[in-house]
């Protein structure tokens, strides 16, 4: 029987050198972490990441030497990518949360460009994928951006069958369904999701399946796959990591040993859930997270036996 169903390494194994990704999620919330983690355990190199509003994992991208160029609106708490750009080493062009969207939205309808009035995007900052024509119809101007068409679309999702039908949650962020326009921007599509479900499951709910399997070449079981960002309706950001990652994303030293504990460090995503503890990620599902590296200061290691591995809820 035909399925579409990775392992998250085989997943982004397709991921070449060189390739454009359109990254899914919104500053904390539904990064498709798990995969941006294995993009980087696997060392891909010279790539240029669309996303319409990202996070700190930026930070751990551009240390990782993965990246060449960035496209988006607001990069949140990005410290060390920040200085990357101001060293010219890592190129970043900088859209409207708006302007983002219509790339992605021109991209997903098959369109090689969006078409705004001007008046709608008066802060816009031009570069070479912007441009103004004057209307055939009326005396005014309109601008023009050249869409998005990444060879990878990454996204995070709450359930998906085995035929690659996405759902997300009636209770969810409805600002991170751009993630749609994302996915079915690209030549080739992964979503990672919470979990993988029967297809049975998913003719019972047809109202939350917001993605069919045509848009769709594979799917990947990764619980927690958005953390230590939040997942709407399934766990909370975890604070305290975010804020341990902030404090390393200083230097680029600090960043190295923290890819070096969590990336490199780990075989894969379970790995580093393991790593992380079952109790914390638990703790996610009410409010904030419990996140303390064993290296801080004034802290105890935590045992195996009161901190036990997470569960292996993959089926790859």
């Amino acid at each position: 029987m035909t399925t579409k169903v990775k392992s998250l390494k085989e997943a982004i194994s397709i991921v070449e050198d060189h390739a454009t990704i359109g990254v899914g999620g919104s500053l904390y919330g539904r990064c498709p972490a798990a995969a941006i983690y294995e993009i980087i355990r696997q060392r891909k190199q010279d790539l240029s990441i669309y996303c319409w509003s990202y996070s700190n994992l930026l930070d751990l991208i551009v240390a990782g030497k993965c990246v060449r160029e960035i496209q988006s609106s607001d990069v949140g708490h990005t410290n060390f990518f920040r200085s990357q750009v101001d060293k010219g080493k890592v190129s970043f062009i900088k859209h409207s949360p708006k302007a983002a969207v219509e790339r992605f939205r021109a991209g997903a309808e098959g369109l090689e460009f969006s078409v705004l009035k001007a008046s709608q995007l008066e802060e816009e900052t031009f570069n070479e994928f912007i441009s103004t024509i004057s209307s055939p119809f009326a005396n005014e101007n309109h601008l023009v951006m050249k869409a998005f068409t990444p060879d990878v679309a990454i996204v995070h999702a709450h359930k998906a069958d085995m035929n690659g039908n996405v759902q997300f949650d009636r209770n969810r962020d409805v600002e991170n369904d751009t993630d749609l326009l994302i996915a079915k921007s690209a030549k080739y599509t992964i979503v990672t999701v919470e979990q993988i479900v029967s297809e049975n499951s998913i003719g019972t709910s047809p109202i939350e399946t917001v993605l069919s399997g045509e848009y769709v070449d594979a799917v990947v079981e990764a619980p927690f796959g958005a953390y230590p960002s939040s997942c709407d309706g399934h766990y909370g950001e975890d604070f305290a990591h975010q804020s341990y990652l902030n404090e390393r994303s200083q230097s680029e030293s600090g960043l190295a040993s923290y890819l070096e504990e969590y990336v490199y460090g780990t075989e894969n995503w379970q790995d580093l859930l393991n790593k992380v503890g079952v109790r914390t990620l638990l703790s996610l599902k009410g409010q904030g997270g419990s996140f303390i590296p064993e290296n801080k200061p004034k802290t105890t290691p935590t045992s195996s036996k009161s901190n036990p591995p997470v569960p292996d809820f993959s089926t790859t």
